[in-house]
């Protein structure tokens, strides 16, 4: 069960428009390098992608015609001064980029995000920027190795205009049940290629500032986590609840109940304080645990003030 704390975080998927030269807010700390080499296509040449040839840092399986594939000087807000044209026509309707293997971890959460623009003459908006899974076997990571692919919102612009998208990729929280959504990333997937195609459509379009990075949800669970107990003032909770303890006879269950949950109040706290390479799902659990927990804390707080007072009077 998702808390609501976590619905904007897990659903973190947008598509907009912004004023020239303002860059896109990504609302996550990044870990590290962006993982898709050249994304911005900054160390490309301007002109026609050579024949049989991609843009550095990307894999040999682009597809279409010859002279689809262009670099040229037209960037998105921030992203250097080129970018990548793809131009499709009714005989030639299918073209596009794929990303080399890129590594990663299912047990931690990646974003990926990206420019897209389509010329005002385009027919339709068939530009898929998403990704494919794949296993240690570097197959395909769904159970049939044909379903293993997502793709990101489309940007509501108009024609001519840059739009941003950007989406939130998690562990998936149920890898028994042989699906995933498409935000989630599959148990089994240890690679991923980033796919920017022009599919199915007539026009000109265009792929800029292309990123996929490492998240540190870490840090943002444990200033939820602490932020939590602190405003709860956790500690003097659980200070009182020990001062009542040993006047509760053992073998009570309102004595064991607390000792319990006192125990797990402490490994929460002490999870958040040091450790850092946690799975996600892990983090996620004790975000979804921690209000509750401080209400059950509250309340035997309140039990045990109840049963030292009848005792007291009995």
């Amino acid at each position: 069960m998702r808390t609501q704390l976590l619905v904007a975080l897990v659903l973190l998927t947008t598509a907009t428009a912004l004023p020239a030269q303002e860059m896109p807010q990504i609302d996550v700390p990044l870990l590290g390098e962006n993982l898709i080499v050249n994304g911005s296509f900054e160390l490309s040449p301007v002109g026609p992608v050579a024949p049989g040839e991609v843009p550095e840092g990307w894999s040999d399986e682009a597809y279409g015609a010859d002279g689809q594939l262009t670099i040229v000087e037209d960037a998105a807000p921030g992203e250097g001064s080129k970018s990548l044209q793809i131009t499709n026509t009714p005989d030639n309707n299918k073209s596009g980029l794929h990303g080399p293997f890129i590594e990663i971890d299912p047990t931690q959460a990646y974003i990926q995000f990206g420019w897209q623009k389509v010329d005002a003459n385009s027919v339709g908006f068939g530009m898929p920027y998403g990704r494919q899974w794949f296993d240690a076997d570097q197959q395909g990571a769904d159970q049939e190795h044909t379903r293993s692919y997502n793709y990101l919102a489309k940007p509501d612009v108009p024609p001519g205009e840059w739009g941003f998208t950007q989406q939130l990729l998690l562990p998936d929280p149920t890898p028994d049940d042989g699906k995933f959504a498409a935000n989630e990333i599959p148990a089994n997937a240890r690679y991923l290629k980033v796919w920017a195609l022009a599919y199915n459509w007539s026009g000109i379009g265009y792929y800029d500032g292309l990123g996929l990075y490492r998240v540190d949800y870490a840090s943002m669970a444990r200033e939820r986590i602490l932020g939590a107990m602190d405003e709860a003032d956790a500690d003097a909770i659980r200070a009182e609840i020990e001062a009542a303890l040993p006047n509760v006879p053992e073998g009570l269950e309102l004595r064991t109940r607390a000792t319990d949950l006192l125990a797990e109040q402490a490994r929460i706290s002490r999870a958040a304080t040091q450790e850092q390479q946690r799975p996600v799902l892990d983090w996620m659990a004790d975000e979804t645990r921690t209000p509750e927990m401080l209400t059950e804390l509250e309340a035997l707080r309140w039990e045990l003030k109840i049963e030292a007072l009848l005792r007291t009077t009995g």
